[in-house]
């Protein structure tokens, strides 16, 4: 294992994600809140965890939330480590729930 893969196992362990935070698409500027951590059984690799994302309908820009009204097209389910990964590549921006 290089030193780049310790790094990013390193970087990956010192992100908490917890219900209520929220995600920013650096990419799409949505804005996203992780409202559930599903655990995923896998007869291949070790069990992994799944959170659930609703994101916002439009930009950040817009500020349109669909709230109450969530459709199956806003929930997105996302692996955690891969997600972790985007956050340190900062495809995603983090914002901690206070």
């Amino acid at each position: 294992m290089g030193l780049f893969n310790l790094d990013i196992e390193f970087e990956c362990d010192n992100i908490c994600l917890s219900v209520g935070d929220l995600l920013i698409d650096n990419v799409s500027s949505r804005i996203g809140v992780l409202v559930k951590r599903d655990r995923r059984i896998s007869i291949e690799d070790d069990d992994i965890y799944v959170w659930m994302i609703y994101w916002s309908k439009e930009t950040v820009g817009d500020l349109i939330v669909y709230g109450t009204d969530l459709q199956e097209s806003s929930l997105a389910a996302l692996e955690e480590e891969g997600l972790k990964i985007s956050i340190i590549i900062d495809y995603y921006e983090l914002i901690k729930r206070k």
